[in-house]
Order: structure tokens, then sequence, then C-alpha cells
């Protein structure tokens, strides 16, 4: 993601975040992106406190490969629009037509000079690349193994794949909009009799079409097989974090959580 596509850096009217991507998306489809007001506060304290050490490091080495970074001079956030320098010659590029090579080069000019318009920075400055995600997620892979106790949830067999947070939140999602339209059916058959009769009974409202719709599928037929895990694993997983998290009603924040994980806990007074 670019800082804009976040309505960073530009004037943001709503505290969420929704914007479209395309030319790094699977297939190459048009997919609608919606990023929470929590998720965007996030990402702004991380710009306030985290970021800036990685600008100012790397300041000076992208201004001298400035030839070979788009140098973007304006930005339009209604239109998408991008308007920049490349290889000396000024363009204009809409923002969720952008390759991820060319995303991965585009910079502006920041408090400490040319910094990377990318959310999050690698050593060099810039955006990332494939192969620093793929160690990113191995190391955390390893921490999770690695931290892992009887207070953990059950983790899965196979290390965890980027794409894995895609079902994960599909999943969330159509548990999330069945329980808000029939709530909590116990009883498996007849839970599993509800999610057929969405398509003929409920074809505006059906929790399935709209996840299919967030997912991009372009058939309803795709976003179907996720009914098969949503009757006993969503529920497991959501006891596993509930425990997890604390007493129902307790309400935890990631710090908090973290925490916890990483056995920081603040010990009570008197206690070794």
């Amino acid at each position: 993601m670019l800082l804009p596509e976040l309505g960073m850096g530009v004037e943001r009217l709503r505290a969420e975040a929704e914007f479209t991507v395309q030319a790094y998306a699977k297939y190459f489809k048009a997919r609608g992106v919606f990023v929470p007001e929590q998720v965007v506060q996030s990402v702004e304290t991380y710009c306030l406190l985290e970021r800036p050490e990685f600008t100012a490091a790397s300041a000076r080495r992208l201004e001298r490969r400035h030839r070979e970074l788009l140098v973007v001079s304006r930005v339009e956030p209604e239109t998408g629009r991008v308007h920049g320098m490349l290889d000396g010659v000024r363009q204009v590029f809409v923002m969720q037509a952008m390759p991820p090579k060319l995303r991965r080069v585009t910079v502006w000019e920041g408090e400490f000079g040319l910094e990377a318009m990318a959310v999050f920075l690698g050593r060099s400055g810039l955006m990332p690349g494939a192969d620093s995600w793929k160690r990113y997620r191995h190391a955390a892979w390893r921490r999770m193994v690695t931290l892992a106790d009887e207070r953990t949830p059950r983790l899965a067999a196979k290390r965890w794949r980027w794409h894995d947070l895609r079902h994960t939140y599909a999943l969330q999602l159509l548990t999330f909009l069945e329980r808000q339209m029939d709530g909590v059916e116990p009883d498996l058959v007849a839970r599993r009799r509800r999610h057929r009769s969405y398509l003929s009974g409920h074809i505006r409202y059906n929790p399935l079409l709209i996840v299919s719709l967030r997912l991009g599928h372009s058939s309803p037929e795709t976003t179907y097989a996720y009914l098969d895990y949503t009757d006993d694993l969503v529920h497991e997983y959501e006891a596993a974090f509930a425990g997890w998290l604390g007493d129902p009603g307790e309400e935890a924040t990631y710090a908090e959580i973290a925490a916890r994980a990483f056995q920081l806990e603040k010990q009570p007074a008197g206690a070794c």
C-alpha cells in the first residue's frame, strides 16, 4: 500500500480508508480494499514514532538514486492519480494500475528529503521486495513456534502464508454476517439448512454474496466453499482466541496481547 491510499499525506475526510487495487491484486482483477479506523490509527502511530527513523537514514541514499525513482510532485486523492518524474520524463499514473515494481520505487519529498510513499519500508528505504516479505513471514513463524506454550492458541500444522490472511478474513466476515442475520444456531443440521436457504430467501442481505463481493470472486460458487468451515473451525478458533485475550467482556489492546504472548506483562507489586 501507498500512504495516499490510506489518506496519509493528503486530505482525508474519513477516519477509515477505502480504495481499489488491481495491478497487484489476484488475477489482476479490480478489488476493493477497506481499512477500518483502528488499523489506520495504528499505521498513523507507526508513521509518527517508527517510520521517521527509516526515512531519515535512507534519504541521502534515495537522493543519489533519484533518476531511477518515480519522484511524485502531486497527488490527486479524488482521482487516484499521481504526477511525477521518472527517467527525466514527467508522467501520470493511476495508483490502482501501478504494478509492484513501480510502486516500490515511488517516492516523494518528506521531512528529511526523498522518502518512499510505501507504508512499510525495508532497509533500503523503499518498499520491501517479495524476498524480504518472505523472510519476514518465515521469521514470524519461527518466533511463534519458539514462544508457543500452554496459553498459546493452537498453531496450524504448516507455516502460514500471506494468502491465509485472506481466508481468515473471509471466514470471520461470513460468520459475523450470519450471526447478525439469524443469531447463533447451536444445532449443526439446522445451521447447514440455514446456509442453503440464503441464496433463495435473502439475496440482498446474503452473507455469502457480500463476502463474495468483498473478495472479488467471479462467482458465489467460489465463496460457497467457505461454508464448510464456518460450522466448526471458526467457533473453535474463536474459543481459543477468547481464552487468549482474557475473560468474556474484557477488552485487550494489541499491546496487551503482545505483552502476554511475549511474557512481558507487568508483575504485581511484591511479586517475584
